[in-house]
């Protein structure tokens, strides 16, 4: 059991020492990486099918789902735009 704790209390030290902004990162891409896989199933699309449609391979987009991945804007509208939904919201001036 004191691996198990050593193991835990490493884990918390690191994630205390993470900046925030590396937290916030992480956390929108997981965020994004879920809202493509629920509009994925919601049109019914593959992964396969959706790689086409944006003009990449089907293992970029495995890597967009599983999340981690660092998005540009561009590659962000690209998606949005073959979705024809938006994958992130941003609030207007």
């Amino acid at each position: 059991m004191k691996h198990a704790e050593d193991t835990e209390r490493l884990f918390q030290q690191v994630l205390d020492e993470t900046p925030t902004a590396i937290k916030q990162q992480v956390e929108w891409s997981y965020a994004i990486a879920d809202s493509i896989d629920a509009s994925l199933h919601r049109h019914g699309m593959t992964q396969k099918d959706f790689a086409k449609r944006v003009g990449t391979s089907e293992a970029a987009v495995s890597s967009w789902v599983g999340g981690g991945h660092n998005f540009t804007l561009s590659t962000l509208a690209k998606i949005s735009a073959v979705l024809g939904e938006p994958i992130i919201s941003v609030g207007t001036r």
